[in-house]
């Protein structure tokens, strides 16, 4: 428990939470694809997460612990750097060789927080009071505040991915440095898994979204 609650130890932990949320995104999306199918398939999915929705709580609140131990851990460690560098140096060494994402990963996580909150409050509400027998596809393409036929809101959510893509591109990598891994898998395999989920994740939600604004993905009538 001592270790666990190290420095190291919540890293460790920020790193695993991490890379359990980049897995949560990636299955996300292939529920999120199933829209280019059209109303049937997609509401033929939510009927079925429906319907087992005990273990999708279960899930749900696994989910939301990992959330918080991300969170919790950034907050405390970033507490703890500033304590420990309270006195500035006589000569600053060049404050701009970090990479900007990687200076920035506590005000992107906290905008990330708030766009996760507000997804919560239009979607994941929405779908939990709905009947199982509602057309949820309808639902997603509503055009008002908070729902992705609505283009302010559409501007929103890309310009909020933009940002998951900017956290996600330093923090990958940075878990697998955690984990002790040698920079020769970093700067290889690692690297083009990397970009699967800080680049092609991110750009295919960017995508989901521009077909609803374009009328690609529509309601049929």
């Amino acid at each position: 428990m001592n270790f666990l609650f190290s420095t190291i130890g919540k890293k460790i932990q920020i790193a695993i939470s991490g890379v359990l949320l980049s897995i949560f995104l990636l299955f996300h999306l292939f529920n999120n694809l199933i829209l280019f199918l059209g109303d049937e398939s997609f509401n033929g999915m939510v009927q079925f997460l429906k319907s087992i929705h005990i273990i999708i709580r279960i899930m749900e609140f696994g989910l939301l612990a990992i959330i918080l131990l991300h969170i919790i851990n950034a907050i405390l460690i970033t507490i703890q750097n500033k304590k420990s560098n309270k006195h500035a140096y006589a000569m600053q060494p060049k404050p701009l060789t970090a990479p900007l994402n990687s200076r920035t990963m506590l005000f992107s996580g906290i905008v990330i927080l708030l766009f996760f909150i507000f997804h919560l409050r239009y979607f994941w509400y929405s779908f939990q009071n709905m009947e199982i027998t509602d057309n949820f596809f309808n639902t997603v393409l509503r055009t008002d505040f908070g729902y992705l036929g609505h283009l302010p809101t559409a501007i929103f959510y890309i310009t909020a991915i933009l940002l998951i893509a900017f956290h996600l591109r330093h923090g990958f990598l940075s878990a697998f440095k955690t984990f002790g891994i040698s920079s020769y898998y970093r700067e290889g395999i690692l690297k083009y898994i990397s970009f699967l989920f800080w680049g092609i994740i991110p750009g295919v939600f960017i995508l989901i979204i521009i077909a609803i604004q374009t009328g690609y993905i529509y309601v049929r009538i």
